[in-house]
């Protein structure tokens, strides 16, 4: 219970184990609702992990619960303290799953992508980053959706950066279609350097890049492109998130669809270029954008 952890996985630990103790008591929502003087609807966001809750909170809950262990009890209301730290990503406004999402990343100790269709955004050029959200979006590259969209990419970079300070640092292994490295969003130019910037990342411990080579014949990620985020030791669950077009990102932590990607994930390292021979491969590609 005392490990440190980020607010978004405080969140989730606390959510949980409240619900837990709940059903341990045999207290039903309404019962628990009344005790606390809360409606019925706030106790349900907070054990669904929609809303933070206040430590003062925590312990009347753990008090009605028959919690008696101040160890416990001092836990959980420091998780309860930390789920309610503001984050850099609160000035971005972000909503939904992908709020989640971003908040997941920014504390998973390992970071899974394939990718397909463009350079992953945790890997991006700012002028890549510029043309691809520009042509996604259909709107200028001036445009204010675009620049906001880019500065958030670049804050999630600039935070994954930092973080590798710490005793144990994250990792990213991106995975990349060979038909994205040759694919010249932005032009030739801006395209040259994006390969230039990932072969940069390549030579520095944290990041692993692969690349799956057009011509196979059984591609395991035809399926389509996904994230996968991993954290550290074994209580909590890995994160799925699917980001799609119309706002229909889905992220899921069932352990059956994170252990099905998991296993994708590998498979795609099975038959991608890793190491010197991914990088040999986009020195090769690099080469012709000149």
């Amino acid at each position: 219970m005392t490990t440190p952890v980020g607010p978004t996985v405080a969140r989730e630990r606390l959510r949980q184990r409240l619900r837990q103790l709940r059903d341990q008591s045999g207290l039903s929502t309404d019962a628990v609702a009344q005790r606390m003087d809360w409606s019925p609807s706030k106790l349900s966001r907070i054990e669904k992990g929609d809303v933070t809750v206040q430590p003062l909170e925590v312990r009347a809950l753990l008090s009605l619960y028959g919690v008696a262990d101040e160890a416990e009890v001092g836990a959980l209301a420091g998780l309860a303290r930390r789920s309610r730290t503001r984050q850099w990503y609160s000035k971005h406004r972000l909503a939904g799953d992908y709020q989640r999402f971003v908040a997941y990343e920014s504390e998973a100790s390992e970071i899974f992508v394939w990718q397909v269709l463009y350079v992953p955004g945790m890997l991006q050029t700012r002028d890549y980053a510029r043309a691809m959200t520009a042509l996604s979006l259909r709107k200028d590259p001036d445009h204010d959706d675009v620049h906001a969209r880019v500065e958030l990419r670049l804050d999630r970079q600039r935070m994954f950066e930092e973080r590798l300070t710490e005793a144990k640092p994250p990792r990213i292994t991106a995975v990349v279609d060979e038909s994205t490295l040759r694919r010249p969003v932005g032009g030739r130019a801006v395209m040259a350097d994006q390969l230039d910037h990932l072969l940069s990342l390549m030579a520095q411990s944290a990041y692993r890049i692969a690349v799956t080579p057009i011509d196979l014949d059984r591609h395991p990620g035809l399926g389509g492109t996904f994230e996968l985020l991993e954290f550290a030791g074994t209580r909590d669950p890995d994160v799925l998130f699917v980001e799609a077009a119309g706002g229909t990102d889905d992220l899921r932590t069932d352990p059956e669809t994170t252990r099905r990607f998991r296993d994708i994930s590998a498979n795609l390292l099975d038959v991608a270029l890793t190491g010197d021979a991914a990088a040999d491969f986009i020195r090769g590609i690099r080469g012709s954008m000149t």
